[in-house]
């Protein structure tokens, strides 16, 4: 087994099982340094109706986008020739704040090289040998491997996403890895492929990828506002990592729909633009309506075409109609397979004749002011009306007196949760996290929370009337933060103290929900969205695909219990703190007690992971390495599938795919 596979096991071992200390495998270094960038608005905004588009059309739209509960938009955008016709912000997001685009940034990628080729500097056929000429790599069929292969997710190479949560030198792993075949006979989605085109961009040019881009395409298409995270290498990860708001991703959109052209200017050849949206590669129809291009998707039967991330980032392309629309969201998605895009897709990818009626222009514009609220978890308060509030003689934002109950200090035993959620804590590495106390304090009419993670102590407002905003820094990443909390009596008749922390530059919020318990006790339950269940298509096409797979699972669930495995995982993602009010004397007894109960768990584990280190280590059928999106064909499904790469799929899905 590979280096970077055993450590995935331990890694995701030690994520779903609990383990002391951080179970980072590789020295951590911040990797979001840059916090909170807007992008000015630079499109004509129009009504539905100037384009021939019904308002009511969009309305409908918007109506069963909200209905669809495994859509979790936060912006979303559809021009129309070059006009927005519709903007939706969920509230606390906005259409000009960059966004974590995830897989998106592979588009983007992608355009860099095809630069690079249309300016006669690269060819397609450029084998990867020729261009790293220093780096050994073990199998012979590396000599074969080109940009096409890499553009096309035809490479064949093993190392992927999972490994770069493994290891720091990513270029030497990813030429020292396994080939799953031949390349160029199959497709096999790899963001560490997107990764290898950023360094070619950086060698070619000897500049960074964004210095590359920022001449060429962030600034002739009015692009100011974005940020890149960078590998151990130094290099923009180039398959993922990519901040960029809903209106810049529309600007790349509508520049590639209209054949590499942006406001007169030249910035993709045709032939580039045609290259990249043919069919390059089949992908399995498992993974939805799209083949792949280059570093995008392509529609099997329709000229459409798609620039997709995991988790629901989407951009849209519709030649026929026009239409491009941004969706940037937090859905449990790992591929471009989407109910929200089937939805958008249903309404704008057809024929589009309607009768416009002018009555339905104002029930849109107040559909998109209320979009996706009648989604809140937490609700505000509303402000208090009448002449005395009017006037400033009382305080239209009065203290919510329900929260005294909770207010104090409460000490928790050590963990291995954190506040920042735990797709981005694995994505970046920032895995080195355990919540100690939690305190409710009041200053005048303001509600605040205080906090330690990690021994740094942490002092935020929580919003009663809607979203407070600060900035956290987490091991030296910053995150643009807003708290909205909400005072409740739950269906069990309980007080239940609710905060929304929703991280507008990102995908994943994070939700917690106190309760008071007896003796001093409270319950701390922290839940993500999107949560545990983006795993649980993997898992079922593993066991599906592998019976030695399928029977190791048994194995466990006879031993542990019939759901051990569904129920790991839901703890992983939504961990419940038991803690004690620090002013009742005697608390340190119940840390003690609940760390005692910790241990045992972490003596049973030890059983579990022995049983899954023997059985990955003596069994050859596992599921092939899907990365982000592997073709698991039938041919694959019966030849002897490769070892312990199971794992590397499931701690893939804390990386971007």
């Amino acid at each position: 087994m590979e280096r970077w596979k055993k450590r995935s096991v331990e890694l995701l071992s030690s994520l779903a099982f609990g383990s002391e200390g951080s179970p980072s495998v590789v020295p951590y270094y911040p990797q979001k340094t840059e916090v909170y960038g807007h992008e000015e608005r630079s499109f004509l905004r129009n009504v539905p109706e100037r384009h021939g588009i019904s308002s009511k059309r969009i309305y409908n739209l918007l109506c069963e986008l909200e209905g669809e509960m495994r859509a979790n938009i936060h912006n979303l955008l559809i021009m129309v020739d070059g006009e927005v016709i519709a903007e939706c912000s969920r509230d606390g997001y906005g259409i000009n704040t960059w966004h974590l685009s995830h897989s998106m940034s592979k588009t983007v990628t992608g355009m860099a090289i095809g630069m690079l080729v249309d300016e006669g500097r690269l060819t397609t056929d450029t084998r990867l040998c020729e261009l790293f000429p220093d780096v050994k790599y073990k199998d012979k069929r590396f000599a074969d491997i080109t940009v096409h292969h890499l553009l096309s997710m035809t490479a064949g190479v093993s190392f992927s996403e999972a490994g770069s949560v493994t290891e720091s030198s990513w270029t030497e792993c990813f030429f020292n890895s396994e080939l799953k075949y031949t390349p160029g006979t199959k497709f096999s989605y790899n963001s560490m492929n997107s990764y290898i085109l950023a360094r070619i961009v950086t060698e070619i040019s000897r500049t960074s990828l964004c210095e590359f881009l920022e001449e060429r395409l962030f600034s002739p298409l009015g692009i100011t506002s974005y940020f890149w995270e960078r590998g151990p290498e130094g290099v923009e990860k180039g398959g993922w990592g990519l901040y960029m708001s809903a209106e810049s991703w529309a600007k790349l959109g509508y520049m590639f729909l209209s054949g590499g052209v942006y406001n007169g200017h030249r910035i993709l050849s045709e032939d580039w633009v045609e290259r990249s949206s043919d069919t390059q590669a089949v992908a399995s129809t498992a993974m939805g309506d799209f083949n792949y291009g280059y570093q995008m998707w392509v529609g099997r039967s329709t000229d459409e075409v798609l620039f997709n991330g995991m988790l629901g980032q989407n951009v849209w392309l519709c030649p026929r109609n026009n239409i491009v629309a941004v969706v940037l969201s937090g859905n449990n998605e790992l591929f471009q397979d989407s109910p929200a895009m089937s939805i958008i897709r249903k309404y704008l990818g057809g024929e589009i004749s309607d009768e416009l009626h002018r009555r339905d222009i104002k029930q849109l514009s107040e559909r998109e002011t209320h979009f996706f609220d009648s989604r809140r978890w937490a609700r505000p308060l509303e402000k208090k009306r009448g002449l005395t509030y009017l006037f400033g003689f009382r305080n239209k934002t009065p203290y919510d007196e329900r929260w005294n109950n909770i207010l104090g200090s409460y000490s928790f035993p050590k963990n291995n949760v954190g506040f920042l959620p735990l797709i981005i804590r694995g994505m970046n590495n920032n895995l080195a996290s355990s919540i100690s106390r939690v305190g409710f304090d009041r200053f005048e009419d303001s509600l605040y929370m205080l906090f330690t993670e990690s021994g740094v102590d942490y002092r935020i407002e929580i919003g009663l009337y809607g979203y407070k905003e600060c900035v956290l820094d987490f091991r030296g990443e910053k995150y643009a933060v807003k708290t909205l909390g909400e005072a409740r009596i739950n269906a069990d008749g309980d007080e239940e103290y609710r905060i929304e922390f929703l991280y507008p530059e990102l995908p994943n919020t994070r939700y917690m929900t106190f309760v008071l318990g007896e003796g001093g006790r409270i319950y701390c339950t922290l839940e993500e969205a999107p949560n545990n269940k983006i795993a649980d298509a993997l898992i079922e096409k593993a066991t599906d695909t592998s019976s030695v797979l399928g029977f190791g699972m048994d194995l466990l669930e006879r031993r542990f219990g019939e759901g051990f495995i569904q129920k790991k995982l839901e703890d992983t993602f939504s961990p419940t703190l038991v803690g004690a009010d620090e002013s009742l004397e005697g608390y340190g007894d119940i840390i003690a007690e609940e760390e005692r109960s910790l241990a045992e768990q972490s003596r049973a584990v030890k059983v579990i992971l022995t049983v899954v280190e023997h059985f990955f280590k003596d069994s050859s059928d596992t599921l092939p390495n899907s990365d982000d999106g592997a073709d698991v064909d039938e041919e694959a499904q019966r030849k002897p599938k490769e070892r312990g790469s199971f794992i590397g799929d499931l701690i893939g899905i804390f990386r971007n795919k």
